[in-house]
This record gives structure tokens, sequence and C-alpha cells, in this order.
């Protein structure tokens, strides 16, 4: 930058006047502030809310499911075939059995529908850890009427812990001369899990696997495969599921967490960008301000800008020494706005007086996170609107005759 420039930008700053805390100038710093603000705190929440919803789906959801092809259960022969297979992929970090199907659920007269999930304690890690999700009691399921539910579903049916909860099942009846009557079994319930998604806290229930084969009558077989992938493989979970799909030789249904929510977690993103674009209109706004400031400072300076041209200084130049204090100012505004919506968007975080209704919102806390590419693009396209809006005002200095100006008979 010319050294002239920096210059009179040092002069600027240090004026005793303070000219910088001007009217127009207040004005233009807090447009700048509330609309930057208002699009941190935006992109903060849909962060946090797509955090929050992989972090709670991938607590109680595998990365890749893998079914029997044929729609039954897999026989003890898939089974083998199958744990020689992901004992040998690099990018698998964990797999266990799971035998899981539809039941009702059943204390003091009250009756809510529910999926049991049989799963295998011992396994370390697991492939699921809905095991941190529990908010009250334990998650030991080694005893065999141990069970675990969802707290949402211990508020329907009003249950306590270690209250004893009947288990029914109308998928594995039995016939008995009186008809087909389903399979019932009581267990005791040891553990609340929250998870803040909606849909789990309120269906879903666990168990020891050899408990629900047992109950399930699928003592040689289970109802799927659930596998964990390495943090790095995670995205790439649709290619593996293919990839590996071909290398068992179609024996197997591989299904991903993509195949199940992809779409949900690409309109976030989606969402989070076009409300971004939006919301920029804000910032587009504050910079008019911009615009009225930069042409009162032309009009109040123009008899030290005519000097300047007098003197030899070009419009060039001029326009740098002013589009410099403006851009000094705006980013000053930015990186406070910035700040104030990184303070707000913790607030709102911690608020307990509006919460999200998780049957709609699948979560029922507003969750935030502060990604740094989003800082950085708000940063980057703040200045930008702020460079471009400063430009339109610049161009009456091209305007100004300096001998009308010396005179104080012109512009």
């Amino acid at each position: 930058m010319n050294k002239l420039v920096l210059f009179f930008l040092q002069k600027y700053l240090r004026s005793p006047r303070k000219e910088w805390l001007r009217v127009d100038s207040i004005f233009m710093v807090l447009g700048i502030i509330i609309s930057v603000a208002t699009l941190t705190i935006s992109l903060a929440i849909f962060d946090g809310y797509t955090n929050a919803m992989k972090q709670i789906y991938f607590g109680v959801n595998s990365h890749l499911y893998i079914f029997n092809q044929q729609d039954a259960p897999l026989d003890t022969r898939l089974q083998n075939n199958l744990s020689q297979f992901l004992d040998k992929q690099k990018e698998v970090v964990s797999y266990g059995k799971v035998i899981s199907n539809q039941v009702m659920l059943t204390s003091g007269g009250r009756v809510k529908a529910a999926f049991l999930r049989g799963i295998n304690p011992e396994i370390d890690p697991q492939p699921t850890t809905f095991h941190k999700f529990i908010s009250s009691g334990s998650s030991n399921l080694d005893i065999d009427n141990n069970i675990v539910i969802g707290y949402k579903i211990a508020r329907e049916l009003n249950i306590s812990l270690q209250d004893t909860i009947k288990v029914i099942s109308p998928l594995n009846s039995k016939v008995t001369a009186f008809g087909m009557l389903p399979t019932e079994k009581e267990f005791v319930v040891t553990g609340f899990y929250q998870s803040g998604m909606h849909e789990y806290d309120s269906k879903y229930a666990f168990c020891n696997i050899k408990v629900a084969a047992d109950y399930f009558s699928m003592a040689d077989a289970v109802s799927m495969y659930e596998v964990k992938l390495a943090d790095e493989f995670i995205e790439s979970a649709d290619y593996l599921a293919y990839k590996w799909n071909h290398e068992l030789d179609l024996d197997y249904q591989i299904s991903s967490w993509i195949d199940f929510s992809g779409n949900l977690f690409s309109l976030l993103a989606l969402e989070k960008w076009v409300i971004f674009i939006i919301l920029c209109f804000l910032v587009l706004i504050a910079s008019f301000n911009v615009i009225s400031s930069v042409s009162a400072t032309i009009i109040e300076k123009k008899r030290e800008l005519g000097i300047m041209k007098a003197f030899g200084a070009s419009n060039g130049l001029l326009r740098k020494i002013l589009l410099g204090r403006t851009m000094i100012i705006s980013f000053l505004a930015i990186m406070v706005g910035q700040f104030l919506g990184y303070l707000l968007s913790i607030v709102i975080s911690n608020q307990n007086f509006f919460q999200l209704k998780g049957e709609v919102y699948f979560i029922d806390k507003i969750y935030v996170s502060f990604n740094p590419f989003s800082w950085f693009i708000i940063l980057a396209v703040s200045l930008i609107i702020v460079f471009f809006t400063s430009l339109i005002p610049l161009k009456k200095i091209e305007k100004m005759q300096v001998t009308n100006i010396l005179r104080g008979s012109g512009k």
C-alpha cells in the first residue's frame, strides 16, 4: 500500500477529534454489527443442529446395517461368513449382532408401541454408544431381565427405575386352544436414556441379545449386523456398502446411514446456505449506511480533498484513503458483530425458556456450533459487500473541480 495512504489512515485513526465517532459512522457501525451478529447466530444454530443430529444419530445408530438378502434372519452360515469378512476390513472399528422386533410395552394398564433391540453388551467398543445417553440408572444389560428404555416411554407409561414392565410381542404369538396368544415377558427397568432425539427417546428399548433370542425364538439367527466405521470412512459408507455387497456375492443386503438419513443431512446443508444467502441481504441493507457515511465524509472533507488534488494527488489515491478508512471501520464492526453473535448464540443454547418440539424438529434442545469455515465466509462476504458499496459514493471524487472547491463555490 502507498506510504502516503498509510500516513493519512494513521492520521485518521489517531485523530484527537475522533472523527470516526460521528453520527453517520456510528449508524454504519451499528448496522454492520447487528446484521453480522444475526448472520453469525443463524449459521451457529444451523451448524449446531446438524452436528447434534449427527452425534445423536450415530450414537443410537450404526454406520452400516447388514441384513439377509432373502428378507429373513441371518442364519449361522451367513453369520460366520460375515464375521470372517468384517474381521478383515480395515474400515471397521467394531460390529455386533442385533435382534430387533416391534413390541408393545405395558405397565399399569398403559400401552406403548416400541422397538425392542437385543444387543451384545460385551462388545467393546460398541457399534452404537447408546449407553452414553443414559440419563438415570444403569446401562447394564448383563442380567436376563434388565431393560433400558427411552425416558419419554417412561413418562408415557409412568415408570420409575426398578419398576417391572411387561413386553408383548404380537409377531411371536403362540398357538393355543384359545387361539393365537402373544408372547409376554416381564423386565425390570434399570435405566433411562435421553438422546435428545424424539424418535429414539419415545420408541426404543434395549435388552441383552441372549434374552431377545430366547424371547423371539431366534436361538441360531439374528435380525442384522450393525457396523461402526472409522471416522475417515463415515462419509463413504454408501460406497463401502456397494463394494462389500459385491464382494459378498450379493448374499446380503447392506444399507448405510446415507440410505436412511442422507437426504436429511443434505437438506440441512442446503437450507443452511439458503438462509446464509437470504441473511446476507441484511448486510447489504446495512451497507446503505456505508454509502451515506462515505458521501458525508466527501462533502465534509471536500476542501481538504481539493487541496490534496491541487498538490497533485490523483483520484485513485484519494479513493484509496477514503476506502481504507471505511474498510478499517467495517472490519472492526464485522469482528465485533461476530463476537456478539458468538455470545448471543451461547446464551440461546443455554436458555430454558424456549425449547424445540422433538416430534417436529427431531431434537428438543437448541444447539450451537462454531465452524471456522462459516466464520471466515461471514467475514469475507461482509467485507466484499462493504467494499463494493463503498465504491459507489467514491465516484464523486472524479467529478470534483479543484478550482471551484478552493473558491468555495462548487463541488
